[in-house]
């Protein structure tokens, strides 16, 4: 393991030394400007992932939804994925029978990461080791559309989702929580928390989690420990000290299936949506994590204050997987290629705020001025068979104890890669707020570079290669919004993002420049006086631009793609009685390559995994009187065509799928009775495909029930 120096700590101090500054320049403001005291208790600030400042969602000029955790609750979500079902200009399930990452488009792009309390989760953004945190440790999500590089440098241009991590809490209080299901699923989760001392608290949450997999042979195991301390060091400073750590030693890899057989009828009918194309001799995937982290909060005075989040990450994943090279002309034999990736990643990634209050006439500044640093160092090996003396499979009759792992030649072709990557960013904001109008102002600068060395081994002959990143980016994002008394708001911003690209043009014959994306934005929020209703409506035009394209052969690569993502976002949040809650959202996305002389035939076509169309309408209804603490929900999800390929020659049919939930408080055992069903009608559909010869089936029917006990 490498040696960390203690470079990340210099932004951090500098940023001190910038608060402490800006704490004298406060205590000369005269008498006569009185500054409005604001009570900030660290650990209960509301933070939004918006702004990093204390403004809620619903008056902040950008689009932005949140997924509390009593929302997680009536949902019974227990995924990322399975939360983000129901929301505004997100789909979930292009490969939902995995579950190594969570995968979603948000407008259209593809993300696999998410971030945990505000710090991304860490990854080398090319292999498979994505480090997840379990819905159990979740208290909330908040998802981010649109791009958000001017407060997060690097992130892909459709988005974010954050994960708000749970805290301790003065209240001591215990939730016990067992569930049963189809899969055979077992689950235990405990979430403990309260007081410790006078000045401390702690929280607890640990989970034990073991189910079969959708397909043939798979299963899934997860254990998931996360304790974590504050304690107050003064009337102004907290410090949380905070551990995560998860062991998955049993995960379900990505292993496609072929397009006949799934997309179009084989010469046998169609294939069993629970079959899997791996072997259970070989396919497997496991992971663990762990995370060490603590969150420094400080007052300077009534008007400024810094905070510092920290993590340590150090994370591996063993990978055991196959693909397949071709179907045969019977239709029937898929030849198959086994490989093998072991990974590991050790990192850190710190960002330091100081935030801050000036008026100046009727203007109200909330300043931010950040910087965040990551560093990582993570080493691949890759092993591929790349077909040689690996066993076909037969679909029309699945047999999945082919593979005698011993013969399988996976030293035929090598991959070891040796990747250090760092990040340094330096961002500033400004949150105006006049009359009814609020006023977004913000901008990064960026400084990312990377180190890829490659040694590669090929039937015998070894060569290698070095790839380096060394760039440099500004980001910016301009927002405004007007309030009216009534409750409505409309605003508009515009905002740019960035992601680091290595290589070489062979056209220009110089090294890659990121890969940027720019988006403007129209939209309206309304929320009425008792809160009980929120609107949302969102149209964006987000353009991708300086994508890195190739030629149908591969042989010639260079940067001068565009994609272009155009869309309507309408989500709505109503109670309509104390009985009823309803929510409905619809995403309407014409999203096109605008870009790319290297192959003019995907020009005007739409990329996979991006449905045009979405909707979504989930209830619930609260019961009283002889059945009073019953709660009945249910879900109808909308999913549109997909493309099945860049060209465009066939589509991934739409299709519809429903969800229940129930559940039953007993008072006075503080005890409550849960079940739920996804896919209600055991719906078989295919998911997604990357081409018409890899493809995925979409989840099948699953049925939980569990009980949940507090003390």
């Amino acid at each position: 393991m490498k040696k960390y120096s203690r470079a990340w700590a210099h932004p951090a101090l500098a940023l001190f030394s910038l608060s402490t500054l800006s704490g004298a320049v406060m205590a000369q403001v005269s008498d006569e400007e009185e500054l409005e005291h604001i009570e900030i208790n660290p650990l209960q600030a509301y933070r939004s992932t918006a702004t990093k400042s204390s403004l809620r969602p619903i008056d902040s000029p950008v689009s932005i939804s949140v997924i509390d955790q009593e929302l997680l609750q009536l949902r019974q979500a227990d995924s990322v994925n399975k939360a983000l079902r129901y929301t505004s200009g997100v789909t979930t399930e292009s490969r939902p029978t995995i579950t190594i990452f969570d995968q979603f488009t948000i407008r259209g792009f593809t993300t696999y990461q998410t971030f945990y309390d505000g710090l991304p989760l860490l990854t080398n953004n090319s292999w498979n080791l994505y480090p997840q945190v379990d819905a159990f440790a979740t208290d909330a999500l908040e998802i981010l559309k649109g791009p958000a590089s001017s407060l997060y440098g690097l992130v892909p241009p459709g988005g974010m989702v954050n994960q708000v991590a749970k805290y301790p809490t003065d209240s001591n209080e215990t939730l016990v929580r067992a569930t049963v299901g189809s899969d055979s699923l077992l689950e235990l989760g405990v979430d403990t928390t309260g007081a410790l001392t006078d000045n401390a608290r702690y929280r607890v949450v640990a989970l034990g989690r073991t189910r079969d997999g959708y397909q043939d042979t798979t299963e899934t195991e997860r254990y998931t420990f996360a304790p974590s301390v504050t304690v107050d060091l003064g009337e102004a400073t907290e410090l949380t000290l905070s551990a995560y750590y998860q062991d998955d030693p049993e995960m379900v890899p990505s292993t496609p299936l072929p397009g006949v057989g799934t997309l179009y009828d084989a010469p046998y009918g169609k294939i069993d949506v629970a079959t899997y194309a791996g072997d259970q001799n070989w396919n497997s995937f496991s992971r663990d994590v762990l995370m060490l982290g603590y969150k420094l909060n400080h007052q300077l005075d009534d008007n400024w204050s810094v905070l510092q989040k920290f993590r340590y990450t150090d994370a591996n994943a063993l990978q055991r997987n196959t693909y397949h090279n071709s179907l045969g002309e019977d239709g029937i034999t898929l030849a198959r290629a086994a490989y093998q990736t072991d990974e590991e990643i050790d990192g850190i990634t710190v960002d330091t705020q100081l935030a801050g209050k000036l008026l100046s006439g009727n203007f109200e500044h909330n300043v931010l001025f950040g910087v965040d640093y990551q560093e990582s160092d993570s080493t691949v090996a890759y092993r591929d068979t790349l077909g040689t003396d690996t066993p076909t499979l037969d679909l029309s009759n699945v047999n999945n104890d082919l593979f005698d792992v011993a013969a399988l030649p996976l030293a035929f072709y090598q991959q070891d890669h040796v990747i250090d990557i760092r990040q340094l960013g330096f961002y500033a904001q400004d949150e105006i707020q006049t009359g009814n109008f609020t006023f977004l102002l913000n901008g990064r600068l960026d400084q990312y570079d990377s180190t890829d060395v490659q040694s590669n081994v090929y039937a015998g002959t070894a060569y290698g290669s070095t790839a380096e990143i060394d760039q440099n980016e500004f980001s910016g994002r301009a927002a405004a919004m007007y309030s009216f008394d009534s409750g409505w708001r409309v605003y508009a911003n515009y905002s740019e993002s960035f992601e680091p690209v290595v290589g070489i043009d062979s056209v220009t014959e110089k090294t890659f420049e990121p890969t940027t994306a720019e988006q403007i934005e129209v939209g309206t929020k309304f929320q009425s006086q008792d809160g009980a209703t929120t609107f949302t409506s969102a149209y964006f035009v987000l353009t991708k631009e300086n994508v890195v394209v190739n030629s149908p052969d591969f042989i010639s690569k260079t940067q001068n793609g565009e994609v272009e993502s155009k869309g309507l976002e309408l989500e709505l949040n109503t109670k309509i009685s104390d009985a009823w809650v309803l929510q409905a959202n619809a995403t309407l996305l014409d999203m096109e390559v605008t870009k790319n002389p290297q192959d003019l035939d995907v020009v005007g076509k739409t990329p996979v995994w991006a449905a045009e169309e979405s909707a979504s309408l989930w209830a619930n209804y609260f019961f009283d009187k002889a059945l009073n603490g019953l709660m009945v929900g249910a879900g109808v999800r909308y999913t549109g065509e997909q493309q099945a390929d860049k060209y465009n020659s066939d589509v991934v049919p739409s299709y519809t799928l429903v969800d229940v939930v129930l559940a039953y408080d007993i008072p006075d055992y503080d005890m409550r009775l849960t079940g739920s069903v996804s896919n209600l009608t055991d719906k078989e559909y295919v998911g997604a495909c990357y081409d018409t010869n890899n493809c995925w089936y979409g989840a099948q029917r699953r049925i939980e029930v569990g009980v949940q006990k507090r003390f």
